[in-house]
C-alpha cells in the first residue's frame, strides 16, 4: 500500500510540472483535445493460465482527460465472462462460470516524439468484482461436490500498463496496450471529443 501512495504523488508531481510547463503554449492550446472517449476489445483474457474458453470477451469503455499533452487520467470500466472445465481424478468434472467487472482509475504518461505515433504507460488503481458459479458434471451420477474452491469475490488492486497509439487523422486514435487487470493485450479505438 505504501509504494501505491508513493506512485500516486509520484504521479501528481508530474502533472503539476508539465501543466505549469505546458500552460504558456498558445499553439498547444489550440490543437489539443482535451476530451478521449476509448472503447477496446481484450485478445487474451486475464485468466488465460487456466485453459479457460472465453464467452463473452473483455470489453472496457475509458473516458479519458488529458490536461497536458504528456499526462492523462481516466476512468475505465471492463467486463468479461469465461468458463473452464476441471476434472477429479475419480473421473468427475465440474464446470466454473467466471463473471468479471472492474472498475479502474489510470494516470499515464505519453511521448510527444512522433507526430501521428505515441508511446504511454501508467499505473492502475481498480476495484474487481468476481461471480463464480459452478455445475457438477458427474459421471457417476454423485451430487457430491469433489472440487472445492474458494473465489476471491471483490477487492482492490494495482497494477501497470504499456501501450502505443497511432492517429491517422487528429481526432481519431487506433491503440494497442499491454497490462494485467481486464485483458494482458487489448486493442481499440479513441475519438477525441
Amino acid at each position: 500500500m505504501r509504494a501505491l501512495l508513493i506512485q500516486l504523488v509520484l504521479v501528481f508531481g508530474l502533472l503539476t510540472f508539465t501543466q505549469s510547463t505546458y500552460a504558456q503554449c498558445p499553439r498547444w492550446k489550440k490543437d489539443h483535445h482535451f476530451w478521449e472517449l476509448r472503447t477496446a476489445v481484450g485478445l487474451t483474457p486475464t485468466f488465460i493460465k487456466d485453459h479457460s474458453q472465453t464467452s463473452i470477451p473483455p470489453v472496457s469503455l475509458e473516458i479519458r482527460y488529458r490536461p497536458t499533452p504528456t499526462f492523462s487520467i481516466g476512468l475505465l470500466a471492463g467486463t468479461s465472462a469465461s468458463t473452464v472445465v476441471q476434472e477429479h481424478f475419480s473421473g468427475s468434472a465440474q464446470e466454473f462460470e467466471n463473471e468479471f467487472r472492474m472498475l479502474a482509475l489510470r494516470a499515464g504518461v505519453h511521448t510527444r516524439r512522433w507526430e501521428k505515433w505515441e508511446t504511454y504507460g501508467g499505473i492502475v488503481l481498480a476495484y474487481q468484482n468476481n461471480k463464480v458459479s459452478s455445475t457438477l458434471t458427474d459421471s457417476k451420477g454423485s451430487d457430491e461436490q469433489l472440487i472445492h474452491y474458494t473465489p476471491r469475490k471483490s477487492g482492490f488492486f494495482y497494477s501497470a500498463f504499456l501501450g502505443t497509439a497511432y492517429k491517422p487523422i487528429p481526432q481519431l486514435k487506433l491503440f494497442g496496450e499491454l497490462s494485467y487487470g481486464l485483458s494482458i493485450a487489448t486493442v481499440g479505438v479513441g475519438f477525441s471529443l
